[in-house]
């Protein structure tokens, strides 16, 4: 009777590879979505209107914060003193719009942007401007391209 045996060989390797991949994993994508913040920051930085009308600008207070396990990463515009940016991202009154963005959950944008909609005599009319929202669209879809294609 003849005698039949497979013998596996690397299977050590692989197991570490496999072993090591949420690790890897991890620091890759926290690389890639650091960069995509900072490339949102910039984007809006770029996109936001200037009035040179004030000492401090709405593009000054454009910043963003790097990927931390468990609160995730931001950009955010605005401060104490500055509490305009939703009213130049979305406009106010008769001039309020919502822009449609492929790739941003519409029925939350919507909830949250109407939370800014204001019709008071100061705020009327002011049109929409969008900065944060575009640049954030812009980028996300090849953030998550990026994600995807990460190698163990």
């Amino acid at each position: 009777m003849a005698k039949f045996g497979v013998k596996i060989y690397g299977a050590d390797a692989i197991i570490k590879r496999l072993e090591a991949s949420p690790q890897k994993m991890m620091e890759e994508s926290k690389l890639i979505i650091d960069a995509a913040v900072i490339e949102i920051a910039a984007k809006a930085k770029a996109r936001v209107p200037v009035s040179s009308l004030s000492k401090v600008h709405l593009k000054d207070t454009i910043r963003h914060s790097k990927f931390v396990v468990g609160r995730g990463a931001s950009v955010s515009a605005g401060n104490k003193n500055i509490r305009y940016a939703p009213y130049v991202e979305f406009g106010t009154g008769t001039r309020f719009q919502i822009p449609v963005y492929p790739n941003i959950n519409m029925n939350d944008l919507e909830a949250y942007a109407f939370t800014f909609k204001r019709s008071s005599k100061q705020l009327l009319g002011v049109p929409h401007r969008p900065f944060m929202y575009d640049s954030y669209s812009e980028v996300f879809t090849s953030m998550i391209k990026k994600l995807k294609s990460i190698k163990i």
